[in-house]
């Protein structure tokens, strides 16, 4: 029997991810050396120089497709959000509706956050907001070779961003997590989208999309010498996702005291499979996440699907035929 291929693999421990965290689900032909991603590495670092599999960010991956770097997405996407439960402001700020940011200081931990990129885009887009009509705060520097844009007003400190919101120094705040404090219910940090569920009801009518924040990388070495992994990789995540929802049909199983009627409006309004992985099913969240990330300064153009993502076909031949390198193309 043929040796199995070892592979280093990285990814956060989601419902979704678990089958292949515990062995349950195998990638034929490949034994998935793993590690549970600690909540943030995937946003922080280059995972790929420590992993020959990993789940990466979209914002970090897009930056390093653009220059080049021995790194390719493939089709795998095992972290979404819609931004609206995830934009926060001080109670006392006068802000009522998106169109009030204009002119206010908004914090995040960091600029370059694939929730702050989504977030801005969202807003410029669908609320008039452009980044350069609010002051920008973040708690360190951007790293990974990442300039703010020109006409983008920056200051850079050290104080974490949600106290800064609790002591009033900023008005609204970005962030990926749900803070602490609004959690715990402190008077002085409120949504900014006091009916979230509404609102992202609205944008996803509207756009059917369902954000992408993260995709599963491989060293571009591996893609090159045994490009048949890709198809083997896709199908172990698609069946761990599968075993994931499988869980469910049993809804008595989940603490939550309405859990039989959550799972029911879920499926209602965002479909069976919201997690599905593939190109053609998240074409057009893809696209518009290129479409922010060059407006906002990650790439100098629009990164194509096809020579950004690896499929079982290759690369280059998604969209149909085959692409130059970024770095030095057009």
């Amino acid at each position: 029997m043929p040796k199995e291929l070892e592979l280093t693999f990285s990814v956060a421990d989601y419902h979704r991810t678990r089958p292949l965290l515990d062995g349950d689900v195998r990638a034929d032909g490949i034994s998935l050396i793993p590690n549970a991603t600690p909540r943030g590495d995937a946003c922080m670092l280059p995972v790929y120089e420590a992993f020959d599999v990993a789940e990466m960010s979209m914002s970090l991956y897009v930056m390093a497709r653009a220059r080049g770097e021995p790194v390719y997405a493939l089709p795998i996407f095992p972290q979404r959000l819609f931004i609206q439960p995830y934009v926060f402001v001080a109670p006392g700020a006068g802000i009522r509706t998106p169109a009030d940011l204009k002119g206010k200081r908004v914090g995040a931990p960091l600029y370059r956050l694939t929730v702050a990129l989504w977030a801005r885009g969202i807003l410029q887009e669908h609320y008039g907001i452009a980044p350069s009509d609010v002051a920008w705060v973040t708690q360190e520097g951007e790293g990974t070779e990442y300039q703010v844009p020109d006409g983008v007003r920056l200051a850079q400190g050290e104080t974490d961003v949600e106290e800064l919101l609790l002591r009033g120094e900023i008005d609204a705040l970005i962030t990926p997590n749900v803070p602490p404090s609004f959690r715990a219910g402190d008077p002085r940090i409120a949504r900014l989208f006091p009916n979230c569920r509404a609102a992202i009801m609205d944008y996803f009518q509207k756009t059917a999309i369902f954000p992408i924040t993260h995709a599963v990388v491989v060293r571009e070495e591996w893609l090159e010498k045994e490009p048949w992994i890709v198809g083997k990789l896709i199908a172990a995540f698609e069946e761990a996702n599968r075993l994931s929802w499988q869980l469910y049909e049993y809804p008595k199983r989940l603490s939550f005291p309405t859990s039989v009627l959550m799972l029911e409006e879920e499926e209602a309004a965002f479909g069976k499979d919201p997690w599905r992985h593939g190109l053609g099913p998240n074409a057009e969240a893809l696209e518009k996440f290129m479409e922010y990330a060059a407006a906002q300064g990650y790439t100098p153009r629009p990164l194509s699907l096809a020579e950004s993502f690896w499929t079982e076909d290759g690369l280059g031949r998604s969209g149909g035929g085959e692409l130059s390198r970024i770095a030095g193309g057009a």
